[in-house]
C-alpha cells in the first residue's frame, strides 16, 4: 500500500521535493536536494511524480528500480503548473505532490503522464538525433562550398559537384580549369576535408543504428516490404511512435508526427492550415527522402501524386504520400501483414544486407 507521496521539482545540479502522508500532510520538504541520495529512502510504499524533462526517463528508471511507483508528468498539460500565478520550485512540487496524492487516494481527477518509452527506443532516438545533426553539418559544408564557387563565377554540374564532394579526385584536379585564388582553393579543401569525415561518421552511426535495432528486427523486416523503406527508414518509424498500439487511430498517429494540418473553425467556416511543427518530426524527414520510390512502385499512388502536386505543389502532395505511408505501416504492424505490393526480389536483398550487417556487427563485437 502506497502511503508516500513524493512530488520532484528536478533540475540540473538539485531537486526540490514535497513528500505528503496518506492523509495529504507535509511530512518531509527539501528545498535543495541531491535526487540521488533521496532515492535511498524509496521503497514499495512510496509513489513519485516528475516532471518530463531532459534526463527524467533516466530517473525513472533508478525510481522504479528502487521498488516505487513513478509518473513522468506532462507540464503543459498539467494546468495546476502552467496556470500557476506563484511559479517556483517550491510550489511546483507541493502541487505536483497533492495531485498524485488527490489521483492516488481520492480518485477525484488524474494527472497527465507522458508516453515512457523502452531503453531501446530512447537509444535509437540519441542516435538519430546524433544523424540528424551530421546531416545538418552536411548541408552547410555543401552549401559553403558551393556560395565560395559561386562567388567566383564557378558552377558546376551535378557529376562534378559529386567527385568533389566524395572525394573521388583532390580539390586542385576537380577545380583544375578553373582560375580561382590559392586561398579560395585551400578554403575548400579545408571544407572538403571536413565533408568527408563528417560523411564516414554518418555512414559508421547509421551501421550502429541499425545494429541497435535489433530488439525490433522483426517489425523491421516487415516494413522493409515496402519499396524505399529502408532497415534505417524502418527503424526511424520505430523509434518515433515506440509502441504502435498506443495510438488509437491514424488520425492520432499522423498528428503525433507532425502530418496533420492545423484547422481554423469559426463561424460555420473551416479552413486547414500548415502541418505543426511541435510535433517528432524524424520520420517526416527521414521519409522525405524515400517517399518518391514507394510512390512510383505502388499502382495508383503515382496518378495520386501528380493529380494533388498539380492542383496544391509539390510540398503538399509529398506530405500527403508521407502520411498514406504512415498509415499503410500502421495497418501492416497492427495486422502483423507484408506489402500489398510487394517486391519479392528487392525484399529479399534488402533483408540479405540487413541481417549481413547484423552479422558484421555480431563479429566485431566478439573480435574486441
Amino acid at each position: 500500500m502506497i502511503t508516500r507521496f513524493h512530488g520532484i521539482d528536478r533540475h540540473k545540479k538539485y531537486s526540490t521535493v514535497s513528500v505528503l502522508d496518506r492523509d495529504g500532510r507535509e511530512v518531509r520538504f527539501l528545498r535543495s536536494c541531491s535526487l540521488e541520495d533521496h532515492l535511498s529512502d524509496l521503497g514499495p510504499e512510496d509513489a513519485v511524480v516528475l516532471e518530463a524533462s531532459c534526463g527524467c526517463f533516466y530517473w525513472a528508471d533508478r525510481i522504479e528500480a528502487s521498488g516505487a511507483t513513478c509518473f513522468v508528468l506532462d507540464p503543459r498539460r498539467f494546468r495546476i503548473v502552467t496556470d500557476s500565478w506563484n511559479k517556483t520550485d517550491r510550489q511546483d512540487a507541493r502541487n505536483m505532490a497533492k495531485a498524485l496524492w488527490v489521483f492516488l487516494v481520492t480518485g477525484e481527477f488524474g494527472i497527465p503522464t507522458v508516453y515512457k518509452p523502452t531503453e531501446t527506443i530512447r537509444t535509437l532516438r540519441r542516435l538519430f538525433a546524433t544523424y540528424n545533426l551530421l546531416n545538418r553539418q552536411i548541408r552547410m559544408l555543401k552549401n559553403a562550398i558551393q556560395a565560395m564557387l559561386t562567388d567566383d563565377g564557378v558552377v558546376l554540374t551535378s557529376t562534378q559537384l559529386s567527385r568533389l564532394f566524395t572525394g573521388r579526385e583532390s580539390v586542385a584536379d576537380a577545380l583544375s580549369e578553373y582560375s580561382l585564388p590559392p586561398t579560395i582553393v585551400s578554403a575548400i579543401e579545408v571544407q572538403a576535408a571536413l565533408l568527408r569525415q563528417v560523411n564516414e561518421s554518418k555512414d559508421r552511426l547509421a551501421r550502429e543504428i541499425v545494429v541497435h535495432s535489433e530488439p525490433l528486427a522483426e517489425q523491421i523486416e516487415l516494413l522493409v516490404t515496402i519499396p524505399g523503406v529502408t532497415p534505417l527508414t524502418a527503424a526511424a518509424f520505430l523509434a518515433d511512435i515506440g509502441d504502435i498500439g498506443r495510438f488509437k487511430s491514424l488520425r492520432q498517429m499522423n498528428a503525433y508526427l507532425g502530418l496533420v494540418p492545423r484547422c481554423h473553425d469559426s463561424g460555420g467556416k473551416s479552413r486547414s492550415g500548415h502541418i505543426t511543427r511541435e510535433s517528432r518530426k524524424l520520420t517526416r524527414t527521414i521519409l522525405t527522402q524515400s517517399i518518391y520510390q514507394a510512390v512510383k512502385s505502388t499502382p495508383s499512388w503515382q496518378r495520386d501524386y501528380d493529380e494533388l502536386k498539380g492542383r496544391r505543389g509539390s510540398g503538399r502532395a509529398r506530405i500527403a504520400m508521407i502520411r498514406r505511408l504512415c498509415g499503410v505501416m500502421r495497418r501492416m504492424l497492427l495486422n502483423r501483414e507484408k506489402y500489398h505490393w510487394l517486391k519479392e526480389e528487392l525484399h529479399q536483398r534488402k533483408l540479405r544486407q540487413y541481417r549481413q550487417t547484423l552479422e558484421n556487427a555480431k563479429n566485431e563485437r566478439n573480435a574486441a
